[in-house]
């Protein structure tokens, strides 16, 4: 059979769309992290209260921030997270977010296709953008600021469609400009497009905060236009000005449009000018595993891309890309959107610096004999299977690991109907919020809605318990006195405390005021402390008798499905030989 006949055509064309598919596959598994979020209970509660009794002033369930204005940047995500756990459940929102990464990774793998990137480059370009999604691609907020950021980066293509891809500085010209360039148009009909910005910025300012964000990126994308065609154009591109000025006037006005108004912008703006050294997510990544990996490969590639292209340079894009990267590698949480510019920019730089170094073959499209085609068809179909074996499981369960979560030490909680004022460690607070405080009996002293609903005070008495004076991990306020560990455990006069064993200062912490407080439960994972003359005394009502305490070193095995609820009393010793046997199971 002739390598040019219609139906060898159709053979390649086949594998190279079935070897797109299993590119998409391989995203998905980056992109499918199922093991439950520590603020996914927090958003999906405080979704719902909107929902059912409109918008609080101030904050929720605390007993430390009462009457404390709450501002939450992220209602209509929480919205739309409590609508769905409600309604597809924690299952479909996991399939929701695997969908919406590769729709994503689909549009950068869509976009190579139509430049004829060959398949092991696009290959390369779709995973490396899919595995720095992994570590921030839970169900929460933040996926829409991703979302957005996508669209807008789609949007400013579509408008300057026939600005991109050149270099239009005075200097350096020779270098990176196309030998046909051609001076920038006085006019521009596709720049009527950039209205939708306004309500991309009205959504995303009421969805997530990141919208920051994505509104520095376009002032400073238009910028970067506005100077490309005053050094372009002169005075001639005076109109052209004004209207890039008038878009990033208004863009920023469509954010106003919010509950706060522009006290979300000041808050915002403060909040964003004190370091949150306490929160991973805003740490640079300098541990090695799989993440560091992952972005250190992408900042590798950008590197190589841009040094060894042929194609011209785009300065706009280039600029951008320098700024998202700067602040990527200072905070982590930054890295999806590096990612997101890699994929629509860089990659054809990327296609062309491959094919500079390593030629640009493309295996699928290679003359080939039916016997190979046939072959290649069945490792394709292995691979296929391989992937969907692996990725099925990983969207059948939101799993809450014991091993992670305190659902045991809930669950002790809810037994002994233990209610009243809880001090639990901030990544566990919004599970106990769900679990606990949505009846009105208990509140919490602190969780993870930080600084939008609590002050700064509240905020360093509770990291004072969990991790101690350290600097490394502190950001305290000026006016929160000394550090001082049994502050938070006075303030407010709390009932209970809830607490990590893997922050081994509270629980040193606790040991040392063993004589106010009494060890209630402990396994391996956390501890359940009571004020000593609620619990401890025995003529008080909340005495728990030392025979009903469970003190000791189980080992926290296996997981419950999401949200993890603690299992009504009644149930209880028919539940409990279920979970013995999955424990054993998981220990063989």
């Amino acid at each position: 059979m002739s390598a040019d006949s219609p139906s060898a055509t159709s053979a390649h064309d086949f594998l190279h769309w079935g070897m797109l598919g299993a590119i998409l596959l391989a995203a998905a598994m980056a992109v499918t992290p199922n093991v439950a979020d520590p603020d996914l209970w927090g958003h999906v509660q405080y979704g719902n209260d909107l929902l059912r009794e409109g918008l609080p002033a101030t904050t929720t369930y605390s007993y430390t921030a009462e009457g404390y204005r709450w501002i939450n940047h992220e209602n209509l995500s929480e919205i739309m997270l409590a609508i769905g756990a409600d309604t597809i459940g924690p299952v479909g929102l996991l399939w929701g977010k695997c969908l919406l990464g590769l729709a994503i990774v689909g549009v950068i793998l869509w976009r190579c296709e139509a430049k004829r990137t060959p398949l092991l480059v696009s290959g390369v370009i779709a995973l490396l953008v899919a595995l720095n999604f992994t570590n921030h691609w839970n169900a929460r907020p933040q996926l829409s600021s991703f979302a957005l950021f996508t669209v807008l980066i789609l949007l400013l293509d579509r408008c300057f469609a026939g600005w991109r891809d050149d270099w239009r500085l005075p200097w350096l010209g020779a270098q990176f400009r196309r030998k046909d360039y051609q001076p920038l148009a006085a006019r521009h009909p596709q720049m009527k497009a950039l209205w939708l910005c306004v309500p991309l910025f009205f959504v995303w300012a009421n969805a997530h905060g990141g919208f920051v964000a994505g509104y520095a990126v376009f002032v400073a994308y238009l910028g970067c236009r506005f100077l490309e065609l005053a050094l372009d154009r002169g005075w001639a591109g005076a109109g052209m000005m004004r209207r890039l000025t008038l878009m990033a006037v208004v863009g920023g006005l469509a954010t106003l449009v919010n509950p706060y108004g522009p006290n979300l912008h000041r808050w915002l703006l403060a909040s964003l000018g004190t370091a949150r050294p306490e929160i991973t997510e805003w740490h640079p990544l300098y541990e090695l595993n799989l993440a560091s990996f992952a972005f250190f490969a992408l900042v590798a590639a950008l590197i190589f891309a841009i040094v060894l292209s042929r194609k011209p340079l785009d300065f706009t894009q280039v600029a951008i890309t320098g700024l998202v990267a700067w602040q990527a590698t200072a905070h982590q949480r930054h890295t999806p959107f590096l990612a997101i510019l890699f994929g629509l920019w860089i990659a054809p730089h990327f296609a062309s610096a491959w094919s500079r170094c390593f030629g640009a073959a493309d295996a699928a499209k290679q003359s080939t004999s039916p016997r190979q085609d046939w072959i290649m068809g069945g490792g394709l179909a292995v691979v296929y299977l391989v992937l969907i074996a692996a990725l099925l499981p990983r969207l059948s369960q939101m799993p809450t690991p014991r091993d992670q979560y305190p659902v045991s030490a809930i669950q002790f909680m809810a037994d002994h109907h233990l209610k009243g004022r809880l001090v639990a460690t901030y990544n566990w607070a919004q599970y106990a919020i769900h679990a606990l405080a949505a009846d009105g009996d208990t509140q919490l002293q602190f969780d993870g809605r930080f600084r939008t609903g609590y002050p700064q005070e509240v905020l360093d008495m509770h990291f004072d318990l969990i991790l101690g004076p350290d600097p490394k991990h502190r950001n305290r306020g000026p006016h929160s006195g000394p550090s001082d560990a049994g502050r938070v455990l006075a303030y407010g006069r709390p009932d209970l405390v809830l607490i990590d064993r893997g922050q081994p200062y509270s629980t040193e912490a606790m040991q040392e005021r063993a004589d106010r407080w009494t060890l209630l439960y402990q396994d391996s994972l956390a501890q359940v402390w009571g004020r000593s003359s609620e619990y401890g005394d025995p003529d008080s009502p909340q005495f728990i008798p030392v025979q009903e305490r469970q003190i000791g070193d189980a080992p926290q095995l296996g997981a419950v499905s999401w949200p993890a609820h603690p299992v009504p009393c009644r149930d209880v010793a028919l539940a409990a030989p279920t979970i013995m046997q999955a424990q054993k199971s998981k220990e063989q």
